[in-house]
């Protein structure tokens, strides 16, 4: 899955192939992939942009939206 990233180093805006996302106990997001910044290679510095949550959102509750 492609999701819309910020780096939380430099502030660029990317797509990253993060596999299949899961949370873990807390309720974090946990990607299966590391993510790394095109721009500054800063590895698993990410934060979700507005349609990266739009993007969780619509995979983790997609059916109840329906």
């Amino acid at each position: 899955m492609i999701v819309s990233l910020k780096c939380g180093k430099c502030g660029f805006l990317y797509g990253a192939e993060i596999g299949t996302p899961k949370t873990d106990h807390n309720g974090n997001l946990i990607w299966e992939n590391k993510t790394v910044c095109p721009k500054c290679n800063d590895v698993d510095k990410d934060l979700l942009t507005e349609l990266g949550q739009s993007q969780m959102t619509q995979f983790f509750f997609g059916d109840l939206l329906k």
